[in-house]
């Protein structure tokens, strides 16, 4: 199993942009991919795996400094949610996106993916990813 920690506020992917006079396509998330890539590369296997794999992404984003002391301790405590924008689908688009021919060969080997999006005091965003080992039960 690989577990790491990427410190800093977790970025979702964007929608890729279209130039209309030159046509052509252009990723707006591409810096944010290469900033992730450089710091989740000291943690990466020697050679992408080819195998199934299952991931866990655990997204802690900063608690708004409008809310109260007691709405903060809830979100503490887990008792309350972040419901808002960033989706947890487009935050960890970037992150496997950015994981691939790294971690794995291609995002399509992941067959578990669990996500998470809670509030934290430290935004982060925590990886553990390991292999899906043949016959093992859900």
């Amino acid at each position: 199993m690989i577990s790491f920690e990427i410190q800093g506020i977790p970025v979702p992917q964007k929608q890729t942009r279209f130039i209309r006079v030159t046509g052509r396509a252009y990723n707006p998330s591409h810096d944010d991919v290469v900033a992730f890539q450089r710091k989740a590369l000291p943690y990466a296997p020697c050679d992408p795996w080819r195998i199934p794999i299952r991931m866990s992404l655990w997204f802690y984003l900063p608690i708004p400094k409008s809310f109260s002391q007691r709405k903060r301790t809830q979100f503490q405590e887990g008792q309350l949610f972040p419901i808002t924008k960033p989706d947890v689908d487009n935050l960890a688009y970037l992150v496997t996106n950015a994981m691939k021919k790294i971690f794995y060969w291609d995002d399509a080997q992941l067959v578990d993916l669990q996500l998470f999006k809670r509030y934290g005091l430290e935004p982060r965003t925590v990886v553990h990813i390991q292999p899906h080992e043949p016959g093992e039960k859900e």
